[in-house]
């Protein structure tokens, strides 16, 4: 019965996406898109800055937030789009319809990677320590049989809790064996010690390759951006009793990359220091595309143009002005907000206008490989 039930459901929706009108479509397409907000991840170790950072009302009986899903097209915490005549569309489901996928994603994204949005993009409350874990590459994922490709996770730190460690546990440490590590984690040991540990502060950037152990302990708050997977194997959880992936874990670590001399200077970057206005660049080794866009108070506005793919800009610092060049929409972007761009939306320029504060967003997109543009 329950079967029959989700397949009408199923059915009513796809009619319900086939008859948008033309109208809504322009809404979907031509314009930035504010998801609803609260799309929360109540993990343990998480805090309630997000609630306060977004403006968000909470007390004591509030569920503690570890990760807001910014834009998400996956099935566990889906994005979710408030139509003008209320109603309510996951965002994945609408890029089944592969017209409005094209005019969302762009058409270069659909050509090379589907029409599932292929990024996941979080901010981050790391109030108590994450367990030691780590993610799959995209092989062993497959090898494994899971129904989520790995990943590499890019984390930006963007503030610290007072009175907090504020560290990175990354990689084991060079003398570290793989029969004494193995050892510790069966004995169901704090394996910390054996990790490298690395302080951390507001602007600092690391990337984390799939197969890197690591370790966010409590303080740090963050933007966390990857591909759109949740697959996370826990080693070590600090005796929570949560679920563990001893075995996936093992298969998926990369001992070579997690002991190498030169892992901390591969993974951890800085914003340059003397930018004023304009974009700089995160290094990835995926098709992840992260820069920064730095809008000052009395300079000429940062253009952006000759877009032809999705973008995500979430506000870091301060309060900057989106504005389309064709003057047909303009949305502020502040601290702890997230805008979704469609491809079709056209060219903008972004303009700081807090006098106050620094104002910075991130912007992300994709890598379209040359080979594959039209």
């Amino acid at each position: 019965m329950s079967t029959d039930k989700t397949s009408d459901t199923n059915l009513d929706l796809q009619e319900d996406i086939l008859n948008l009108n033309s109208e809504d479509t322009d809404f979907l397409t031509k314009f930035p898109v504010k998801f609803i907000e609260g799309n929360f991840a109540n993990y343990l170790w998480g805090g309630h800055y997000l609630y306060a950072m977004k403006g968000l009302l909470h007390d004591g009986d509030t569920p503690v937030a570890a990760e807001s899903w910014e834009v998400s097209g996956h099935k566990k915490y889906p994005s979710r789009i408030l139509m003008p005549d209320g109603r309510i569309f996951a965002f994945r489901d609408l890029l089944k319809n592969r017209q409005l996928a094209c005019l969302i994603l762009g058409d270069d994204v659909v050509k090379n990677f589907g029409q599932s949005l292929p990024i996941l993009v979080k901010f981050i409350d790391v109030r108590q320590h994450m367990s030691v874990h780590l993610h799959p590459s995209y092989k062993i994922a497959k090898m494994l049989g899971e129904d989520d490709p790995g990943k590499e996770e890019i984390f930006i730190v963007i503030d610290l809790h007072e009175d907090s460690e504020s560290v990175l546990y990354m990689g084991l440490k060079d003398k570290v064996s793989r029969k004494d590590f193995k050892a510790a984690v069966h004995r169901g040991e704090n394996i910390l010690g054996l990790l490298n540990k690395i302080r951390v502060s507001p602007g600092e950037i690391f990337r984390i390759p799939s197969g890197i152990l690591h370790c966010w302990t409590g303080g740090s708050v963050a933007v966390e951006i990857a591909e759109s997977s949740d697959l996370t194997y826990r080693v070590y959880d600090f005796l929570r009793q949560r679920p563990m992936h001893i075995k996936k874990g093992f298969a998926s670590i990369d001992y070579k990359f997690n002991q190498s001399p030169t892992l901390k200077k591969q993974c951890k970057g800085k914003w340059e220091k003397e930018l004023n206005r304009g974009l700089d660049f995160v290094i990835t080794r995926n098709a992840l595309k992260v820069e920064r866009i730095r809008a000052g108070i009395n300079s000429d506005p940062v253009q952006i143009d000759n877009r032809s793919t999705f973008e995500v800009l979430m506000g870091i610092d301060g309060i900057i002005e989106i504005a389309s060049l064709k003057k047909d929409w303009l949305v502020h972007l502040h601290k702890g907000s997230s805008i979704f761009i469609p491809a079709n939306a056209g060219d903008y320029l972004a303009r700081g206008i807090d006098e106050l504060n620094k104002n910075r967003a991130l912007r992300i997109s994709m890598k379209i490989p040359e080979s594959g543009r039209k």
